[in-house]
């Protein structure tokens, strides 16, 4: 944690509201209290009374401190970009008090509590934690500032204002990069139909930039022979990767109208299929994607390859629940996409009717990929996979 002070604090105090409750040991003295007032009324015992008065007051007196420190702080959600589901964000928590006093409160987001033991009048302190989001959608939960102050029979809690929801996109598996290139320029090439290309030596070498020393896993067909025989150690050659074509991804997220667990999971493993192949061929592959998804309003986002621009992209799968039926596709909404763009069709299901219907439209054919038949260059996400393990050689950071 991070603390600042600074001068006499400007800002407003937060607004009311929040609710009191009883902690285990706050029940605890309350049913005490209420044993000996029985007692010393039937018995007629005012020294009984008297104690259970005094213990009936200090209830009080514990609640209304309780709400007069929450009501001096204010915690804050510092913006985080949308994350994937199980990849591993810096969440932070700036809580300042905004009060004329020392405030003891405690503050708890997505399960993580800090506890501020009489932060200063004015100060502010960053509270920061890793944070594992494990399912994909919208958290909307604020955080929640407390205080039992002084002791701990009643509790006070308040949501915090202004904290945005959190975005949480799918899943991300493992694709591997030179088979994803290869696949992508087989789907440009031959304009979906699967047939032999002929190639000089592989399908994603360009031109020749230099040499460099031979290192272990590198192709015996790239030695150069003749550098190897004038340094006296193997060379091979260094090529520049050939660009890739750009690649279209339709979405076509359906889900039965009485959908089974089975159905579910296919949903879900369609836009990590998805997300995947959007990542991987943005951040990998380094080519431009276009993405479209099927629904009540078809969402079409189209960028360069860069990071904020995938998280972006995918965003409406955070949203997406899935249906049974979606208005037709306008070729218009492709623009010039589709032109020398490999294109595909990521399903739910086996043989979607929206392909077929793309090819009418377009006069193109539409790859189709489903969770029941995936390419061999994927992997799908293990339980704590995060974008890390696309493909992409190094981690994205942290969402925060």
């Amino acid at each position: 944690m991070r603390v600042s002070s600074g001068s006499p604090p400007t800002a407003a105090p937060a607004p009311p509201g929040g609710r009191l409750r009883f902690t285990g040991e706050g029940l605890a003295w309350l049913g005490t209290a209420l044993v000996l007032g029985g007692i010393g009324w039937f018995k007629s015992v005012n020294l009984l009374l008297l104690l259970a008065d005094t213990m009936a007051a200090l209830l009080v007196l514990n609640g209304v401190l309780a709400r007069l420190h929450v009501r001096r702080v204010t915690a804050t959600r510092s913006p985080l970009q949308p994350v994937f589901a199980g990849e591993k964000v810096r969440v932070r928590v700036t809580v300042r008090n905004a009060g004329r006093r020392a405030a003891t409160v405690g503050v708890v987001d997505h399960g993580v509590t800090w506890y501020l033991d009489r932060l200063p009048a004015g100060a502010g302190v960053e509270c920061a934690a890793w944070q594992v989001f494990t399912r994909r959608g919208r958290v909307g939960a604020k955080p929640l500032v407390w205080s039992g102050f002084p002791f701990g029979f009643l509790r006070f809690e308040r949501p915090a204002e202004g904290s945005e929801p959190v975005t949480v996109l799918p899943r991300v598996g493992h694709a591997d990069p030179d088979g994803l290139r290869r696949w992508v320029f087989r789907q440009a090439g031959t304009e979906g139909r699967s047939r032999k290309v002929l190639r000089r030596v592989t399908s994603d070498q360009a031109e020749v930039r230099g040499v460099r020393p031979y290192r272990p896993g590198d192709s015996i067909r790239s030695v150069h022979w003749r550098s190897s025989a004038r340094r006296g150690e193997l060379m091979v050659r260094e090529y520049d990767a050939a660009p890739a074509p750009a690649l279209v991804v339709v979405i076509d997220p359906f889900l039965p109208a009485d959908p089974t667990p089975a159905d579910r999971a296919a949903l879900e493993a369609a836009l990590s299929l998805a997300t995947t192949v959007v990542w991987a061929c943005s951040r990998a592959v380094e080519t431009r994607v276009t993405l479209v998804v099927a629904g009540e309003e078809t969402t079409v986002h189209s960028g360069p390859p860069a990071e904020t621009f995938v998280r972006e992209v995918v965003t409406p799968l955070a949203d997406t629940r899935g249906g049974t039926e979606f208005p037709p596709v306008s070729p218009t909404v492709f623009g010039r996409a589709l032109a020398r763009a490999a294109r595909l069709v990521v399903s739910s299901r086996r043989d979607p009717p929206l392909a077929a219907a793309l090819a009418r439209s377009t006069g193109k054919p539409f790859v189709v990929l489903d969770p029941s038949a995936l390419p061999a260059w994927y992997e799908p996400p293990a339980g704590g996979a995060g974008p890390e393990s696309a493909g992409t050689g190094s981690p994205p950071g942290t969402g925060g």
